[in-house]
């Protein structure tokens, strides 16, 4: 007869929370906590038991933690229109200073980068903001300003002119139209801001007739050119402008030559008055960054114009990529139907633009929110996934003219997403208006930034902990429930995007001078 274990021997036992109570039971006086770990359903699919989802979105760009849930939170503007969420991939992020808006917006761009797509930033005004990024990505970085290392040819035709000259035949006269279309643009652009406000029907007709002359004629063009043409009008100008000879001419549009002497004067002229190209490969996938930190914030004209100019320049560039992808697939195709193998130099991923301050060049010149506008309306057809970043609904809302008003209040409409870091309820109530928000949302939102002790400790390295409302976002598609989330940086990403230099060194020799 076999004899029982002592613990089946033992009086009945009483089961708590901890196990059995008794010999044998296996009671524990501290249960630990069970480790946690994120993972995709991929790499956890067969681990049984203790697997939950989560019900926060998880396709896209990895961003950090549900502050609600701590669940993972996986999103992004590409991604979300990819598979129909939104109408539009685009994300206007708003948020105070220093709570991370260029941080949030760098971590959502390197996502996109590692699907393939090719990064495009414009306009960082700190150093150092995001150019060391697109160093190490393999792009290109162009210093604009007065004094900076690149100065700007508007009557370049730029990257379209190259691929123009590259693809050649009837399809590269069609691309060198458009360039010189965009060289147009870019000249009206800049006078309006010269000016300070719209130009007049017949202004825009003489500077088109204007450029379009000086590209036939001279294959080199440069800026000046256009006040040497003001002063000895074509043929072709004189028709346009309905003036029988240059002195008419001259007296007609005086105001206009005005706009041109001060466009070519002063700081703002040795911003436009260079006489090379500005080279960009749109065969790199390390893309490009247009920096004019060199310009002073309070230098609001000549930013503006930089910005306008470099967003043109941008476009262009993505424009070439697209034109020169189709020549080399059409160049592929032909070598397989010959039976040879040939591998395209330039092949399309899509572009992620990143534009930051964004509401410089909107309070720059009334009227100038139009080009702004037609860039927002044109990212699904040039296949760009973009980002505007901003302080404040109030930057966009309370624009002096009416018209312009109601065309910036459509660019947050059109948004596919709002991203919101720390705001006031103020401006939390007017972005209320544009696209709904709860009470709940709002209040979250307002109280990102509210910090819970007078005093933080100091992080590992010495430097000083980042503010409460560092990293919190709120991302709201129209429809859906905002989701929080507390965005998370790897090391390398924290080592590449430094905005608070001057601060580091002196907490650097603060620390040392206490350990001395």
């Amino acid at each position: 007869m076999s004899r029982q274990a002592a613990w089946m021997r033992a009086r009945p036992r009483t089961l708590t929370r901890m196990g059995f109570l008794g010999a044998g039971g296996g009671r524990w006086n501290r249960v630990p906590k069970a480790p946690l770990w994120y993972s995709s359903s991929v790499q956890a699919c067969g681990i049984y038991p203790f697997v939950t989802g989560t019900a926060r979105p998880v396709s896209g760009v990895p961003l950090g933690r549900d502050l609600l849930t701590g669940t993972a939170v996986a999103m992004d503007h590409h991604s979300l229109y990819m598979e129909g969420v939104i109408s539009s991939p685009s994300m206007f992020m708003f948020g105070i200073n220093g709570v991370g808006k260029s941080s949030t917006a760098q971590t959502i761009q390197l996502g996109m980068m590692a699907r393939g797509m090719v990064p495009a930033v414009f306009n960082p005004l700190k150093k150092g903001e995001h150019t060391p990024l697109v160093e190490q990505a393999g792009g290109k970085v162009f210093e604009f300003g007065p004094t900076a290392r690149h100065q700007l040819n508007l009557l370049s035709r730029g990257p379209l002119g190259r691929a123009a000259d590259i693809i050649g035949g009837q399809a590269g006269e069609e691309v060198n139209r458009l360039a010189t279309w965009k060289v147009v643009q870019q000249a009206q652009a800049a006078l309006r801001v010269s000016r300070g406000v719209p130009l007049d029907d017949i202004d825009d007709a003489v500077i088109e007739a204007m450029v379009t002359d000086i590209l036939a004629r001279n294959p080199r063009p440069v800026t000046s050119d256009l006040s040497a043409l003001f002063y000895a009008p074509s043929a072709r100008v004189l028709a346009v402008s309905g003036q029988e000879d240059a002195t008419s001419f001259r007296r007609r549009f005086e105001r206009l030559g005005e706009s041109l002497r001060a466009m070519l004067g002063g700081e703002l002229g040795r911003l436009l008055g260079g006489t090379e190209s500005i080279e960009i490969d749109p065969g790199n996938r390390g893309g490009f960054c247009f920096d004019t930190s060199s310009i002073p914030a309070t230098a609001t004209k000549l930013l503006s114009t930089a910005m306008l100019m470099s967003w043109s320049m941008g476009m262009d560039t993505i424009d070439a990529h697209w034109e020169l992808a189709q020549y080399e697939q059409r160049i592929a195709a032909e070598a397989a139907d010959a039976g040879e193998i040939y591998t395209p130099k330039v092949t399309w991923t899509g572009f992620t633009t990143l534009m930051d301050e964004f509401w410089y060049p909107m309070r720059s010149t009334p009227g100038i929110v139009d080009r702004v506008d037609a860039l927002s309306r044109s990212n699904r057809s040039v296949g760009t996934a973009e980002m505007k970043i901003t302080h404040s609904p109030k930057d966009m809302l309370s624009l002096r003219d009416e018209d312009d008003r109601m065309k910036a209040r459509g660019l947050a409409e059109r948004s596919g997403v709002l991203a919101l870091l720390a705001l006031t309820g103020e401006d939390l109530q007017a972005l209320g208006e544009v696209k709904p928000l709860t009470v709940e949302e709002i209040r979250l939102v307002s109280g990102f930034n509210a910090a819970k002790t007078w005093r933080s400790r100091p992080m590992a390295d010495g430097r000083q902990a980042a503010p409460p409302g560092a990293g919190k976002v709120l991302f709201k598609v129209e429809g859906r429930p905002g989701v929080p989330v507390q965005m998370v940086q790897t090391p390398t990403q924290k080592g590449l995007h430094i905005t608070d230099e001057r601060f580091r060194k002196q907490s650097e020799t603060t620390m040392t001078r206490r350990a001395s």
